[in-house]
C-alpha cells in the first residue's frame, strides 16, 4: 500500500511550510532515510527524509508551494502501484455555507486504511476534506477504531474558539465590532486587520486600487516574514513594556579584546569580537538576576525562573532574523563563547540550524552597533521577560576625576516586560552588567 509523504510539524507554532525542492522526481527510487525533499518551517530550512524505501510515485505539492501541516504532499510505494484517483488528485478549496442547515451531510463511504507509523490515523476522505477545509488533523478527535479519524469527524469538527490576530482584536475591540459575524482570511479562517476594517467600511476600494496598481509593488511574505510579523504583534500587544538605557566605558573590553586575540586565535582559529564579550557578560550577570531570565507560563499565572541561561542571539538575514540559542551560556569560558557564536552565526547564515536551536531561549541579545545605532526600543523575543540592545561604541568627551578625558562609550537597551521586571529590578541588572565590561577580568575569574 502507497505511503503518504506529509508536510510534517517541526515545532508547537507551525502551521504551515513551504517546499524548497524535492530532490527526487516521479518514478525516481529512494532509499528508506535518503533526503527526499527540502522545506522551509517556520524560519529554518529543513531536509525530510524518507520513511520507507520505494518509488515516488506522485507529487501532489510542488517546489515553491505553501501547504498547511500534516498535509499529503507526495506518495511513495511499488512500482507500477496505482494510487487511488480520490486521494491523489490535487485538492481544491471549497467555499463554506454562511449559514448551516439542519440537514445531516451525506456520509462518503468510509475506507478503512492502516495505521502509518508516526502520523495521524485518519482515513482517506477524512484527510481529504480536511485538506479542502484547512482543518489540523491533529484537533480532531477520532470516533473510529482505535482513535482513527473518520469523515464524519471532520465534517462535525467546529472551531471552539474565533482565530483572530492581536491587531484585529485589538482594532475590534477599540470600534465595538463583533468577531463573531466576520469570515477571517487569514490561514485557518484566522480574522486579520484587513477584515475588521472592510466591516468598518475602511477597506480600499476597486477604484482606489487600479489607480495604485502601477506605483506599487505587492511582494508575497515569505513563511520567515510571516512568523516575524506574527511573532513581534504577539509580543508588542501583549507584554507592557519599557526600555531602561545605560552608558558603559568600553576601554577595558577593547583592552582584554586586544590582549586576548592572538591566543584565541592560536587556539580555535576564530577571531574574538567585542559582542563573544558582552555576550559572556550578559550570561554571568543574568544568572544574579533570575526575574531579568524568567518567563511567563501559558497560563499567565506563574512566572518561571530558570537556573540556567539560554542565550538567543538575533542574527539577521536578507530574509529576516532568525534568533538561534546558545544553551549553558553561563557555564562557558571566553574562548567557549567564541566558538559558540561563530558556530551558531555561521549556520544561521547558512540556514543549516536544525529548528530545536531557534527555541527555549531564556533571554535575547540584539546588536546593531555595527550598523552606526545609537540608542534603539528592541521588541521582547516571547516567551523571554527581556532584550538587550547593543550600540556602537563613540568616542565622548567624559568627567573622570575632574577631568575631561574622551572615553569608548556604548549604550546598552534593556526592554522589559513590565510584568515580570520592574524598573528597579532592571536597573540593578544593568549596573551588574555595566560592571562586568568595565570590569572584564570579574567574570573570567
Amino acid at each position: 500500500m502507497a505511503t503518504e509523504v506529509i508536510m510534517p510539524k517541526a515545532g508547537m507554532d507551525m502551521q504551515e511550510g513551504q517546499i524548497i525542492k524535492w530532490y527526487k522526481k516521479e518514478g525516481e527510487h529512494v532509499e528508506q532515510g535518503e533526503v527526499l525533499l527540502e522545506i522551509m518551517t517556520d524560519k529554518v530550512n529543513m531536509e525530510v527524509e524518507a520513511e520507507t524505501s520505494g518509488y515516488l510515485l506522485k507529487i501532489l505539492k510542488h517546489d515553491g508551494e505553501t501547504v498547511p501541516v500534516i498535509t499529503t504532499i507526495g506518495y511513495l510505494g511499488e512500482k507500477g502501484e496505482v494510487i487511488e484517483a480520490a486521494a491523489a488528485s490535487e485538492t481544491k478549496v471549497v467555499e463554506e455555507k454562511a449559514v448551516a442547515t439542519k440537514e445531516s451531510p451525506k456520509v462518503e463511504k468510509e475506507e478503512v486504511v492502516e495505521e502509518v507509523k508516526g502520523k495521524v490515523r485518519a482515513t482517506p476522505a477524512a484527510r481529504r476534506i480536511a485538506r479542502e477545509r484547512e482543518i489540523d488533523l491533529l484537533s480532531v478527535k477520532g470516533s473510529g477504531p482505535k482513535g482513527r479519524i473518520q469523515q464524519i469527524d471532520v465534517l462535525n469538527y467546529k472551531e471552539d474558539v474565533i482565530k483572530v490576530s492581536p491587531l484585529a482584536r485589538r482594532i475590534a475591540e477599540i470600534e465595538g465590532v463583533d468577531l463573531e459575524g466576520i469570515v477571517g482570511s487569514g490561514f485557518n479562517g484566522k480574522v486579520m486587520k484587513e477584515d475588521v476594517l472592510k466591516v468598518l467600511g475602511n477597506g480600499e476600494t476597486e477604484e482606489t486600487a487600479e489607480t495604485q496598481d502601477e506605483r506599487i509593488q505587492l511582494v508575497p511574505m515569505t513563511n520567515m516574514r510571516k512568523i516575524i510579523a506574527k511573532r513581534m504583534s504577539e509580543s508588542y500587544f501583549s507584554a507592557p513594556t519599557f526600555t531602561l538605557n545605560t552608558e558603559v566605558d568600553m576601554t577595558e573590553v577593547k583592552a582584554l579584546r586586544a590582549k586576548v586575540k592572538d591566543m584565541i586565535l592560536e587556539e580555535t582559529g576564530k577571531k574574538i569580537t567585542i559582542t563573544d564579550i558582552i555576550m559572556l557578560a550578559t550570561a554571568k550577570a543574568l544568572i544574579k538576576h533570575p526575574l531579568v531570565n524568567a518567563s511567563i507560563s501559558e497560563d499567565g499565572e506563574n512566572i518561571i525562573l530558570h537556573k540556567y541561561v539560554n542565550l538567543a542571539m538575533a542574527v539577521g538575514l536578507e530574509s529576516g532574523l532568525l534568533t538561534p540559542v546558545i544553551e549553558d551560556a553561563d557555564k562557558k569560558s571566553l574562548t567557549e563563547m567564541v566558538l559558540a557564536t561563530k558556530d551558531i552565526v555561521e549556520r544561521t547564515m547558512n540556514m543549516k540550524l536544525s529548528p530545536d536551536e531557534l527555541q527555549g531561549s531564556t533571554f535575547t541579545v540584539s546588536n546593531l552597533g555595527m550598523y552606526g545605532i545609537t540608542h534603539f526600543n528592541p521588541i521582547i523575543n516571547q516567551p523571554n521577560s527581556a532584550i538587550l540592545g547593543v550600540n556602537t561604541t563613540v568616542d565622548k568627551v567624559v568627567a573622570v576625576n575632574g577631568e575631561m578625558k574622551i572615553k569608548p562609550m556604548m549604550t546598552l537597551s534593556l526592554t522589559v516586560d513590565h510584568r515580570v521586571i520592574d524598573g528597579v529590578v532592571g536597573a540593578k541588572f544593568l549596573q551588574d552588567l555595566k560592571y562586568l565590561l568595565e570590569n572584564p577580568v570579574a567574570m573570567l575569574i
